[in-house]
């Protein structure tokens, strides 16, 4: 009971997080330590399914829950204190990269791997300078079939990395208003073929970077840190003035210091 309700709340933090413009679910995840599980249930899911089905299913519903729980405060907090809140998100992503870093576990023999943090930090702020598509993908005949399907694994890859905002994906591949409109109308058809789309990429994407966390996991944590590190570039609001300042500065140690404590913890 006391992992169901630890996975729930996670799920909880991770959906509300999501709420927040330019804040992805994947860092939110690393910051809370669940991301690496949640990957490996993902990519095993046929290994042991009531095990791996369950405790996504968890997750689920604390995602679910949280948003619809705390949209509005979330929301609330953002838009009159946008500054604040921004920082205490920032000291989280900072307080995660110890994390990250040790996991990678640098040592003087694999030292060049540090580079992959500038690898990550590079391909996750590249993405935001790709063009805004004007265009939109329909399925009105087999091609626009499977490039509705295609487009649903290229969204997943979004879902997965940290520091990569799916919204962001969406505009570039000219889908945003269309997928907002396809959910609020209902388009069974639409929404099928581009979940079956997502789907599919979640599940080939998840076993892509298992396998690299395991073969390689200098390489692919070092990568992960720099798409979290990436995720500030979305985020960070600018400099603060007068008494927001302090309070923006007290935020960003705060969070700093509870994010290192609850992510060594729950290694």
């Amino acid at each position: 009971m006391k992992n169901i309700i630890k996975n729930i709340f996670s799920g909880m933090i991770i959906g509300s997080s999501m709420l927040i413009p330019g804040v992805s679910g994947g860092t939110t995840a690393i910051i809370i330590g669940i991301y690496d599980r949640l990957i490996k249930a993902v990519s095993d899911i046929l290994k042991n399914v009531r095990k791996n089905i369950l405790f996504l299913i968890q997750v689920a519903i604390g995602g679910i829950t949280g948003i619809l729980l705390f949209s509005k405060a979330v929301l609330f907090l953002t838009n009159e204190y946008y500054f604040p809140m921004m920082y205490f998100f920032i000291g989280a992503i900072f307080g995660s990269i110890p994390l990250m870093i040790k996991k990678a576990d640098i040592n003087m023999k694999n030292i060049y791997n540090i580079l992959f943090v500038l690898v990550g930090v590079v391909v996750a702020i590249a993405v935001n300078f790709l063009p805004k598509s004007g265009l939109s993908v329909m399925p009105d005949s087999a091609v626009g079939y499977i490039m509705l399907f295609l487009s649903g694994i290229i969204i997943a890859i979004a879902l997965i990395l940290p520091g990569i905002s799916t919204s962001h994906i969406l505009l570039v591949l000219g889908m945003y208003e269309t997928v907002l409109s396809a959910v609020s109308d209902m388009n069974v058809v639409y929404i099928a073929i581009l979940g079956g789309g997502v789907l599919a990429g979640v599940f080939s994407c998840t076993k892509i970077l298992e396998k690299a966390m395991n073969k390689f996991p200098s390489q692919t944590f070092m990568a992960i840190t720099g798409f979290v590190m990436a995720s500030v570039y979305d985020i960070f609001p600018g400099i603060p003035s007068g008494i927001e300042m302090i309070l923006c500065i007290l935020l960003f140690i705060t969070a700093f210091a509870l994010t290192g404590i609850v992510s060594m913890k729950n290694q």
